[in-house]
Formats: structure tokens, C-alpha cells, sequence
């Protein structure tokens, strides 16, 4: 028996990793949900408009892939900063489907697993999910832990300047900007950022889940970096720390900044 409309959140919040946000979705009516995204911003706008967010769509995994998609844009619609889909079933299937324009599959702490991840593609096994590889069936078997295997794509190279609103995504590895990168630009990465000139946007290295990603500027006056979902905010960043040549690493849970 289902339950009464009234009585079923159309959504959570909920912190994971104390500095990543996951915005679980319970219904994707979009009048519902539409409701519930303007209360949750008009909470608390400015914490909202630079909190990263992760989209769990597993509680609506049933919805279909249409409705799940129509979810994705209308969160982004509502002004939330939103930097990948929690990994399961929706948003596997969702990348299945059609990964175009789509954030990256995260596996965040708690029910996606913690740490480094592999730097792989999404679709590399799609042939067999459940299956693993054969080191990965016979560690299974017999309860040891499975290594992650770091497998990196070719470098992604940006010349021309990162504009705001504009988004460049490096899938499976490292990232190279040899341009400026505006405010309100937004740089993502599996692997490493590099950015050989200023960095006033957003620049997110390690978004699933590489904590030993490391981001590189010529000169940084970002609006926030983040390594494998760790991240610091402008407001976080003193005056000594900005600068030029500037490295970002992640020890433990804090980002250091230190002159390269």
C-alpha cells in the first residue's frame, strides 16, 4: 500500500562527507518537488547558491528515464550548484540511456564507498556490471577487499578562455587549462586540474572520489576548490594563500594551499 502523498517528502538534504551535500529525491512530480526546492533555497540562499550538491535519484529510480532527466534540469533550474549524481541504479541507467549533458556519477561515503575510486568510464563495463573483472570476481569469492584500478584517459586540453557559466569536465582524467578561467566558470576533473593562468571560477579535481588529485594555477583567486569531495569556499581562502603558482592538496580532510 503507498502513501499518501501528503505524508512522503518530496526530497531530502542531507550531509555526507561533512562538506558534499546529497539532495535525495522522493518524488519527481515536478509541482512537488518545484515546492520543495524553493524552500529549501529561500532557507538559507547564499549557503545553497555555493554548497556543491549531489543528486540521488535512486529513491525515483522507477520514474523513468525521462522524468529523471526532467529532475536533473529542474534542479539545476532552481539555482543549485549541482556537481554529479550519487552512483546506483538511476544514474546508471540515466548515463546508459544518455550521458550528454549529464553530471558525473559520484560514489559518495556511506552507500557508494569512500576514498580513491576507479578513474574509469562509466560505460567501460556496461557489457557486465554485476560481473567485475576476473580479479575483482575471485577477490569477491573470497572475501578479500578489492583494490580500486586507477585508469586514466587522455588529458583533456582547454586553449581558449573558460568563460562564466561555461562548464569543461575531464571524464576518466586529468584536466589542462593553458587559458584564463573566469568567475563563475566551473572546471571538473577525475584526475588533476591544471590552469596555466588565472583561476577565479570553480575548479573540482578528484569529483569521484581521487583524494590524492591535486589542483595547479598560475595564479589562484578561485571561488572554490574541491578535492575528491573536500572543499573549501572564497570566504575559506585567506589573502596569504592566494596568489601565484599556487598548488591545492588534500591531507586528510583539508584542502592545503601552498606556493608551488
Amino acid at each position: 500500500m503507498s502513501a499518501s502523498p501528503s505524508s512522503v517528502q518530496a526530497m531530502e538534504l542531507k550531509g555526507r562527507m561533512l562538506l558534499v551535500s546529497v539532495l535525495r529525491v522522493h518524488d519527481a512530480e515536478p509541482h512537488n518537488l518545484g515546492n520543495m526546492l524553493a524552500a529549501r533555497r529561500d532557507e538559507a540562499p547564499d549557503l545553497m547558491r555555493d554548497m556543491p550538491i549531489v543528486l540521488d535519484l535512486q529513491p525515483v529510480a522507477d520514474a523513468g528515464d525521462a522524468a529523471l532527466r526532467a529532475v536533473v534540469q529542474q534542479v539545476r533550474a532552481a539555482g543549485f550548484r549541482l556537481i554529479g549524481l550519487q552512483d546506483g541504479e538511476a544514474a546508471q541507467a540515466l548515463e546508459a540511456a544518455d550521458a550528454a549533458g549529464l553530471p558525473p556519477r559520484l560514489a559518495m561515503g556511506g552507500r557508494g564507498g569512500s576514498g580513491e575510486v576507479a578513474l574509469s568510464e562509466g560505460r567501460a563495463r556496461r557489457e557486465d556490471p554485476s560481473a567485475g573483472a576476473p580479479e575483482e570476481r575471485d577477490s569477491a569469492a573470497s572475501g578479500a577487499p578489492v583494490a580500486p584500478v586507477a585508469v586514466h584517459s587522455a588529458t583533456r586540453v582547454v586553449d581558449q578562455p573558460v568563460r562564466s557559466g561555461q562548464q569543461v569536465y575531464a571524464r576518466g582524467g586529468d584536466l589542462l587549462v593553458t587559458a584564463p578561467v573566469s568567475a563563475g566558470a566551473e572546471l571538473l576533473a577525475d584526475g588533476h586540474i591544471t590552469v596555466l593562468g588565472p583561476l577565479r571560477g570553480r575548479a573540482l579535481a578528484g569529483v569521484r572520489g581521487l583524494v590524492s588529485a591535486r589542483i595547479f594555477c598560475r595564479r589562484l583567486e578561485a571561488e572554490l576548490l574541491s578535492i575528491g569531495g573536500h572543499y573549501r569556499i572564497a570566504e575559506d581562502i585567506t589573502e596569504a594563500e592566494r596568489g601565484d603558482n599556487r598548488l591545492v592538496t588534500l591531507a586528510g580532510e583539508s584542502l592545503n594551499i601552498t606556493e608551488s
